[in-house]
């Protein structure tokens, strides 16, 4: 499981990468996990980089988890945290990014809903 969350995030790191500018780039966390893959870190640099690139955008982090205790909600809030002190460790000055609360669609759960949606925005 572990091989096809990295995959996975590989994938969706390339293909946020063919976007246009004002892209959403999404950060996979295995179950109850609050650290980076180093495939995650591989996407949160590059993302820093574009970020560097386009020196009037800002990132808005949200932070997800399926469930809807609180432990959930910190849990998603944790992961949000956990990519933002990516983010700043890689080079994004702290004032261009915003972290907010989100919750995945009710229908996701599992992998798919243990994510951090970075959004490059101009």
């Amino acid at each position: 499981m572990r091989h096809l969350a990295a995959a996975l995030a590989v994938f969706l790191a390339l293909a946020g990468c063919a976007t246009e500018p004002g892209r959403d780039f999404l950060v996979f966390f295995p179950t109850a996990a609050l650290t980076l893959s180093p495939a995650a870190d591989g996407l949160v640099a590059g993302v820093a980089r574009l970020a560097a690139e386009q020196r009037g955008a800002h990132l808005v982090v949200e932070g997800q988890a399926d469930g809807g205790k609180p432990h959930d909600a910190e849990l998603a809030y944790q992961r949000g945290q956990a990519v933002v002190a990516a983010l700043v460790a890689a080079g994004v000055d702290a004032a261009r990014i915003e972290i907010r609360p989100s919750a995945p669609p009710a229908e996701t759960t599992g992998l798919a809903a243990h994510k951090v949606i970075i959004h490059l925005m101009r």
